[in-house]
Parts: structure tokens; sequence; C-alpha cells
């Protein structure tokens, strides 16, 4: 009887255990498609009751990535990558480049691929589809807890690159779409689409220094599963910035001093980020992610000064 109720359970078990190795075969076709492919498409972004149209060109050259994406609504705008170098054209500023470290993520599908395995989320397979007339497996990265978000990726069937992403709420509803509406791959960009638009003169040699981590002064004792603290950044007046994350999602907690008189706090959101910040005793604490209200509210909370001898 024993045996037959274990059988009975191997069975039972045993599509799911083979979805989830399936989930986990497409996903790890993605990094090599993103960072191997020549392509050129028009994508769209929907995010807090906003459309972006963006022009994406990518090429390989022995190895070496060139990439290309401009901005076709909104304020002019465009990042280009060559390597490890990445600029940003049309904020405001001048451009700069600045070598990215191994934390570089240049594509969120890339990071969504690379932490299926992490705690907090699974990865199961979806359903077939197109997206921009191309045949798409569908794959779900879902979250365990009310701490994360979820994902859905489309993946081209032949070569595993993903042509949709879209942000999930608790309740499996997409909060975020990034999505191709054309795209051709296997067309190589033409040396004139990877060339950026500013000036000649221009010359962005500047580097972007590496985050100088220091002891904690501040901590939450108790972050929601899965998180950590990655970094803290010192700030004036014994305030800091401390950047926790569970490997995909993270959330920043500034500390500040503040009048002492300030008391209140606020609560915003925009899209998926949701902010939350009080001021209270001198002080200003605000934390800020792309995670749920509550995330952002327990870390806001239950952040705590530690004392100077440890």
């Amino acid at each position: 009887m024993k045996r037959a109720l274990l059988t009975a359970t191997l069975l039972l078990l045993a599509p799911v255990a083979l979805a989830s190795a399936d989930a986990a075969g497409w996903l790890a076709r993605v990094g090599p498609a993103l960072r191997g492919l020549d392509y050129q498409g028009t994508l769209v972004v929907v995010a807090g009751g906003q459309v972006d149209t963006l022009r994406v060109f990518h090429r390989v050259d022995a190895g070496r990535e060139r990439e290309r994406v401009v901005a076709l609504s909104g304020p002019p705008r465009e990042v280009i990558r060559d390597g490890s170098r990445v600029m940003w054209i049309g904020t405001g500023n001048a451009p700069v480049a600045y070598d990215m470290g191994q934390a570089g993520r240049w594509s969120e599908a890339l990071a969504v691929s690379e932490a299926a395995g992490l705690a907090g989320y699974r990865a199961r397979l979806g359903n077939d589809g197109r997206v921009a007339g191309h045949a798409v497996q569908r794959i779900d990265v879902l979250a365990t807890d009310r701490w994360r978000y979820g994902y859905r990726l489309w993946l081209e069937k032949r070569s595993g690159l993903p042509l949709r992403m879209d942000l999930l709420d608790g309740e499996g509803q997409s909060i975020e779409q990034v999505a191709f509406t054309d795209i051709r791959l296997g067309r190589r960009p033409a040396d004139a689409d990877l060339v950026p638009s500013a000036p000649a003169s221009v010359e962005p040699v500047s580097s972007l220094p590496p985050g100088r981590s220091v002891p904690a002064r501040w901590k939450v004792p108790v972050p929601p599963p899965g998180f950590r603290l990655r970094a803290v950044r010192p700030l004036p007046d014994e305030g800091a910035h401390l950047l926790y994350s569970d490997g995909l999602a993270s959330v920043s907690v500034y500390v500040e001093r503040v009048d002492r008189g300030l008391r209140g706090e606020s609560r915003r959101q925009r899209g998926a980020v949701n902010v939350h910040s009080f001021w209270l005793d001198g002080w200003q604490v605000l934390a800020i992610g792309k995670v749920p209200a509550a995330t952002v509210d327990r870390f806001a909370r239950t952040l705590r000064s530690v004392p100077a001898d440890g």
C-alpha cells in the first residue's frame, strides 16, 4: 500500500519537475541570445501610465558587443554600449562613459533569467504564442511570496531571445510591459546605426568610481526573506545609503539628517516603483524600489541605528 502511494505521488510530481526543468533550459538560452545575436527592431515600454518607443540596434563583432538604443518618443535620448563601456546622451548632462563591472545589468531580461533559481522565485513553462510575428515560448518566473514581483517572458523559439517581458503583481496581473513590435533577427546593423548622435568633439572618457563599502551604522535587522545588505555608502552627517537585494529585486534605503521639528510620513507609487519615507527625531528615512509597497514599508519601518561599538 505504501509503495503504491509513493508511486502515485511520484507520478503526480513528475510533470511539475519536468516543467521546471524545461523552463530552466529555456532560461539558460537567454544570456547567449542577448549577448551573441545580431538584431534590430522597435521596442515599446509601457510603465507608470506612460508609453515609450525605442529603436534598438545590436551587433556582435568577434565577441565584442555593440548596441545603441534610441528613444523615438518623449525627450531625445539614447544609450550606446561598446563592449563594457556605456554612454547616456540626452539627459541634460554631458555624455558620460564608464566600464560596467560584474554587477552591470544591461538587460533586465538577462537578470530575470539568471535569478530563476534564487530563493523567492520559481520558474514554470507557459504556453506557445507569437510576438512581433515570431513564434515564442512563454516562461513564468513567479514570486513565491508577497515581498517581490514576478516576471513573464516570451522567448523566440529558435534563438531564445526575449521578445516581450511583463512585470507581474501578486495577483499575476501585468503592471509593466516591454515588448518588440517588430524585430529582424540576424539583421546586422550598419556602422552608422551604432554611432552616437553626440558631436564628434565630445569625449566621453570619465570613469565611474567603484562604490566604497563602509561599516554599516544603520541596518534592517530582519529584512524580508531573501534580501540581504549588498552595499553601504556614507552620506554627510552620519547618514547612509544602504542597498538591499535578493539577487534580482533591490531596495535602496536613505538615511539623512533633517530639522528635529519635522514629523510625518509619505507613500508614493509610480508604476511598479514604491516609495515610503518618514521624518522623526531629526532623521529622514526613505526606502525606494521596484518592489511591492509592503516591502519598502518593511525596510523603512524596521531600520535601526547600530551602536558604534558593534
